[in-house]
């Protein structure tokens, strides 16, 4: 028991020095907001994950439905129409269409405007078709068939649940769904029934001219014409007509001639008779074709494409597309190609979904800030507490011996200020690798140095002091006199060393890391910046460097505010100014 009497009564000291800082902080009325502010950025760095509303390494996409128009012959400007994908469209008439897409979606175009309408189904529509106005069917993923009968929308019972992919509606007694391995079923004017098929490769289109002629394509360059109740494989001109590319569309005209395209920029063309192959000034995916006469069609396909057919041959469009097309349907000289493509939401200013906006390759900002200050708090507290311990150490010792170990620790740290912390850091990033700890050593070989002479300082006024002499008297060792008797007399001071030393250090990673000596995939507020400068969007995104450069600002505010009250334990002049301050004891 009175060992650990002992023990207590030597940890007194150290006890009371501890508790004094805190005292000051709370009492000052600098301190306080400034101790709050630190919490508050204390709490944002522990709950970072949480806080956090993305992953702050996904490119965020946005994927829209749109539309574009094509009236009188001329394409116009694409609009988005929708917030979620969209697979196909269907012209009824000049100024009315219907689209479908993904989870269900049905809009409908009255001439004016786009609107949603209430759907049965929730999941992926595929393909839409009308006979009239007040009769159409929508087909799409487990086999879903959905009728509309001029009034609303309903499901009909389907005799498969695999995927349908496409429909064709030439009457109100006859239409055709087509499917995934060689599904097709027919609609008798009551129910649907599947019939055997001649294929089991997936067919992705079908267009019927008439209840008695249409064309089905799909996978592997599969072609099969409809001819009155039966299934007949298509006809080519030539032996080395025809394709194994996976076919998307096709299209025939009433006077019987047509177009089916499909992967790598893959065209056929159909003369009443034989299928041959075309020219094809694309090597990428195509999507959908529309036919306006003789001499015009249209084929849309991935990436904005749009090619024009002028009676002889196909040729590029220019039109400022770059959302991919799904699908095509032109009647009449009227039709829309419909547009759906997830994009990175680039640069994005600040909306409900991204608070601070985002980045030029789609990372939320807000996500990035907030594990920021993760690493801005580790390397403030981690390197003050390496440039506390090694300062205090290095300004004992060399206040306590004086003399020859005096002189060789100081003209050390004569020498650590003559290296700039900058070209030293590049020296050990080049030597090691860039990463938090090679930041962190960075600072903390380099900031001790202020701390060992105002440690020292106060150790060469301390050790003059009757105390100490009287330790020495009464047969103390130098290491209890270090540690017993002047340690605790400079807490106060180291305190007021850690706070200014975490306030340097945020600002020193902040610096480093904005000159790309940060850890790659490691975010701070420096790394954000850097970033923002490398991207070239500085200049216009504010929303980029206003939010890293303001929690930069605010983090180091409320260290120095800290520092500030702290001033009042270590200089006797401020303690009048501040009634409110705790005395020295």
């Amino acid at each position: 028991m009175a060992q650990k009497s002992n023990r207590w009564k030597q940890l007194q000291p150290y006890f009371q020095s501890m508790k004094a800082p805190f005292k000051a902080i709370w009492a000052d009325p600098l301190g306080r907001p400034g101790s709050i502010l630190f919490i508050l950025i204390l709490f944002v760095a522990i709950f970072a994950p949480v806080l956090a509303t993305h992953d702050p390494h996904v490119m965020n996409e946005n994927i829209e439905g749109t539309a574009a128009p094509f009236v009188d012959g001329e394409w116009q400007r694409m609009s988005v129409i929708g917030d979620r994908p969209l697979n196909s469209t269907a012209v009824i008439s000049p100024g009315e269409s219907y689209s479908v897409g993904r989870e269900g979606i049905i809009l409908h175009f009255d001439g004016d405007e786009w609107v949603e309408k209430e759907s049965p189904v929730d999941i992926s529509l595929q393909s839409v078709d009308f006979f009239s106005p007040e009769f159409g069917f929508a087909v799409g993923e487990k086999g879903t068939i959905i009728l509309f009968d001029g009034q609303a929308w309903q499901q009909v019972d389907s005799p498969v649940e695999i995927m349908l992919k496409g429909v064709a509606v030439p009457a109100e007694d006859m239409a055709l769904a087509v499917g995934e391995e060689g599904t097709i079923l027919q609609w008798d004017g009551s129910s649907w029934t599947r019939l055997e098929s001649p294929t089991e490769r997936d067919l992705n289109a079908v267009f019927m001219t008439s209840p008695d002629s249409g064309v089905l394509v799909g996978g592997r360059g599969t072609i099969i014409h409809y001819e009155e109740g039966e299934f007949v494989n298509a006809s080519f001109r030539t032996m080395l007509d025809g394709t194994f590319r996976d076919l998307n569309a096709v299209a025939i005209s009433p006077e019987g001639f047509g177009f089916t395209t499909g992967q790598r920029g893959e065209i056929l063309g159909f003369d009443g008779e034989d299928w041959f192959n075309m020219s094809s000034p694309e090597s990428r995916e195509l999507t959908g074709v529309g036919i306006v006469d003789a001499d015009k069609a249209y084929i849309v396909g991935i990436r904005g494409i749009v090619l024009e057919y002028d009676g002889e041959a196909w040729s590029r469009m220019d039109l400022g597309y770059r959302r991919s097309f799904r699908g095509l349907d032109i009647s009449e000289g009227y039709g829309f190609g419909i547009g759906t493509d997830p994009y990175i939401n680039e640069l994005s200013p600040p909306t409900r979904d991204h608070l601070f906006g985002t980045t030029h390759l789609g990372r939320d900002i807000w996500s990035q800030v907030m594990y920021g200050s993760r690493t801005a708090l580790i390397v403030g507290i981690v390197t003050a507490l390496l440039v506390n311990i090694i300062g205090v150490v290095i300004g004992l010792v060399s206040g306590y011996f004086r003399g020859r170990v005096d002189n060789i620790l100081m003209r050390i740290v004569d020498i650590m200020y003559g290296l700039p912390l900058e070209p030293f850091a590049i020296i050990l990033v080049l030597i090691f690798r860039p990463s938090l700890w090679i930041i962190i050593l960075a600072i903390g070989l380099l900031t001790w140095r202020t701390n060992a002479r105002i440690i020292r300082s106060q150790v060469l006024s301390l050790v003059e002091r009757p105390f100490i002499k009287a330790a020495r008297v009464a047969g103390a060792g130098d290491l209890r006199i270090i540690l017993v008797h002047i340690a605790p007399n400079i807490l106060p001071l180291a305190f007021l060393q850690l706070a200014v030393a975490i306030g340097y250090a945020i600002t020193a990673e902040a610096t480093l890391s904005f000159l790309g000596l940060g850890p790659p995939r490691l975010y701070s507020w420096g790394t954000i910046l850097h970033a923002a400068r490398l991207s070239g969007a500085w200049r216009t995104a504010w929303w980029w460097i206003i939010p890293p450069g303001v929690f930069i600002s605010l983090t180091v505010v409320s260290v120095f505010l800290i520092s500030r009250s702290l001033e009042v334990l270590t200089n006797p002049r401020l303690r009048g100014g501040n009634t409110r301050a705790p005395g020295s004891k």
